[in-house]
């Protein structure tokens, strides 16, 4: 099985996994008696971006309105006149490609009603074949009001994450909540977390998102990433005698493949030699800050997707991450195909300049390594092994030169 078969047989199991037991099979338009749900796909099952309620108009438009800072003004616009059309229920008939549901015990819309306290349905997006692929829902009420969004956790690598997300959370909303907290960034709040039929479901508040919030994309959100490595405080030390470094270090060892574990090892051993006395400052960062998992909204950056959070790495992280992920999307060539020059001026605007500017773009990229190489030998990790390759072949040819000791 290959291309848009196995896309819609993908889509077919996750749906089967949320209404267990039940009956779910591709069927057109009309064919919906005795169906417990009809989920249509949009655009459609060739290139499915989610699976919408059949027959709720408004409950399929409010799943449409998500705008990320991702979304340019045309996209915006095409998204929004999409959804007012959707509501009226007059392009339903053009969705000709579907899912009907029949049968089965208590589904994943009743489990989220109980949780809830309200009757929902849900959208279901599954998104691209890879080591974290997981479904999220939208929960909506039958109306179209946000109720709150799930994930759900499906294999061992998505359970990890689901666990990682709950976490930071619970974290971050004792510490960017409340009387005296820092304005401006808004990270959602945890409802539940728990397991469900041999699924685990982190159920998070609904981030309110609008079509009116655009600014332009080159102005990095500085101040709320300062916000967010400062959350936890922050730590001077030198690399070496860091607890970032000394898990680092740990990290070859958790590699499966021999030639590969043996690479990296080198890559860690050199940079530690080279880097070792920098004097840098630690604290928090999200792990995965792009413009696709933000939105602004009345003045304040929502933010969502908090998965890779974690505590106690070099500042400059987010900030690299988010214009270099960026940039690799519009790029001509593969990711790290090649080494990323001009990235060290990137960080000037956080203090970060010349030799301890370098160490901080090999810090991130060694970081993103560590992160693919686990990922990717994870049973689903097939379409993320090119990538890894490439990372570790670029770090593996770099010859870092040494930095002195002392401040940045």
């Amino acid at each position: 099985m290959s291309g848009p078969d196995e896309t819609r047989a993908a889509w077919i199991r996750a749906v089967e996994d949320l209404w267990p037991d039940a009956r779910v099979e591709a069927v057109p338009p009309g064919r919906s008696e005795g169906a417990r749900r009809e989920l249509a796909f949009l655009p459609d099952a060739r290139r499915p971006r989610l699976l919408v309620p059949a027959g709720m108009p408004r409950a399929a438009a409010a799943a449409l309105r998500r705008y990320s800072h991702d979304l340019g003004l045309k996209q915006r616009a095409s998204r929004g006149l999409t959804a007012a059309a959707v509501r009226t229920g007059l392009p339903e008939r053009t969705l000709r490609d579907r899912l009907r549901v029949t049968g089965g015990g208590p589904s994943i819309e009743d489990r989220l009603s109980e949780l809830l306290g309200r009757p929902v349905v849900v959208s279901v997006g599954l998104g691209s074949a890879r080591a974290n692929r997981k479904p999220i829902l939208h929960a909506l009420s039958p109306r179209g009001e946000a109720v709150a969004f799930v994930k759900i956790g499906d294999t061992g690598t998505a359970r990890g994450l689901l666990a990682g997300e709950a976490a930071a959370l619970s974290y971050l909303g004792e510490r960017l909540a409340g009387p005296g907290s820092p304005e401006g960034l808004h990270v959602p709040r945890l409802l539940h977390h728990g397991t469900w039929r041999e699924l685990d479901l982190l159920v998070l508040e609904p981030l309110p998102t609008g079509a009116l919030g655009l600014r332009r994309r080159e102005q990095a959100p500085l101040a709320q990433m300062r916000t967010l490595f400062e959350v936890g405080g922050v730590e001077r030390a030198p690399l070496r005698g860091s607890a970032y470094w000394e898990e680092m270090a740990a990290s070859p060892g958790l590699v499966l493949d021999e030639r590969q574990r043996d690479r990296f090892g080198e890559v860690v051993e050199r940079v530690g030699k080279a880097h070792g006395d920098l004097v840098l400052d630690f604290g928090a960062w999200h792990g995965d800050w792009t413009p696709w998992n933000m939105a602004w909204h009345r003045g304040v950056l929502r933010l969502w997707d908090w998965e890779r959070f974690s505590r106690g790495v070099p500042a400059g992280f987010d900030l690299l991450h988010y214009r270099l992920q960026e940039a690799m999307r519009t790029a001509s060539e593969p990711p790290y195909a090649t080494w990323p020059d001009g990235a060290a001026a990137l960080l000037g605007p956080l203090g970060l300049t010349g030799p301890a500017a370098e160490a901080t773009v090999r810090l991130y990229l060694l970081e993103l390594c560590r992160r693919y190489l686990l990922a990717a030998q994870e049973p689903i990790g097939g379409p993320l092994r090119a990538d890894t390759e490439r990372l570790l072949a670029l770090l593996h040819a770099d010859q870092p030169e040494p930095t002195p000791g002392g401040t940045p």
